[in-house]
């Protein structure tokens, strides 16, 4: 049996990914804020509704989910930390508090706890663990008004650079990736084409990307990101850059 554990799966790339992933020889554990009734509904699969916002909540979760691996069972099991929020889209003097503390929750503090925790109760078995950490372009390409975003996802990438470092090739090593997975037609750039262009001038761009019919679409992403999930592709430490390669 693989198991899977997988946030922001109420839409988008969460979404598409774990409809693919859904299958006899795998057990799915999906988290988000908000229930995906379709993916509730589908067997193989624990749907867990619950805010990472919350960090410190954190760890219950993972304990609980762990508590339904069956470690004789157990063939491989990955962690996908796709869970992200865009807002704040203004300059971070313009930037609420509130908003701006809640990215990084998101975005970056959320992904590290739940690493140190997979790792934690993972360690030792002796079975194929990967973490594919959903970074972004935009922790290299950076765009006037995202601030927090770009050095969350930055930070995202350094983070699954320095875990890797740790695990090395170890025996029972947990394999870190991090991967860009290009621009796609989600929420989140749907909130960046709709925000106000008087905070957010950069909206510009976001419409005429989806204007060109420059996106693709979660479901494609969610085929490309199953295949580095699984493949030969996931190398300890690897930032994969361009994910249709």
């Amino acid at each position: 049996m693989k198991y899977f554990i997988l946030t922001g799966t109420s839409r988008g790339i969460g979404e598409a990914l774990a409809h693919q992933l859904i299958s006899d020889e795998h057990h799915l554990f999906c988290i988000s804020r908000t229930p995906n009734e379709s993916l509730a509904a589908r067997k193989g699969l624990d749907y867990i509704q619950f805010d990472l916002n919350h960090t410190h909540g954190i760890e219950t979760v993972i304990n609980t989910i762990f508590d339904k691996i069956d470690p004789v069972k157990a063939e491989s099991i990955y962690l996908v930390n796709n869970a992200a929020v865009v807002a704040p889209l203004a300059p971070i003097e313009n930037s609420p508090v509130d908003q701006i503390i809640h990215n990084i929750h998101i975005n970056l503090l959320a992904p590290i706890v739940l690493t140190s925790l997979f790792i934690h109760h993972s360690s030792h078995l002796p079975i194929d663990k990967r973490i594919l950490n959903i970074s972004s372009a935009s922790a290299k390409h950076l765009v006037p008004g995202m601030s927090c975003y770009s050095t969350a996802k930055a930070g995202l990438d350094v983070f699954s650079s320095s875990v890797a470092l740790e695990q090395g090739s170890k025996d029972n090593a947990v394999k870190v990736v991090s991967v860009w997975p290009g621009m796609i037609d989600t929420h989140l750039q749907e909130e960046a084409r709709n925000a106000d262009q008087e905070t957010f001038a950069s909206s510009v761009l976001f419409n005429q990307v989806k204007d060109k019919g420059m996106l693709t679409t979660p479901q494609f992403a969610a085929e490309q990101i199953k295949e580095l999930l699984l493949g030969d592709r996931f190398t300890q430490g690897a930032l994969i850059e361009n994910l249709y390669a």
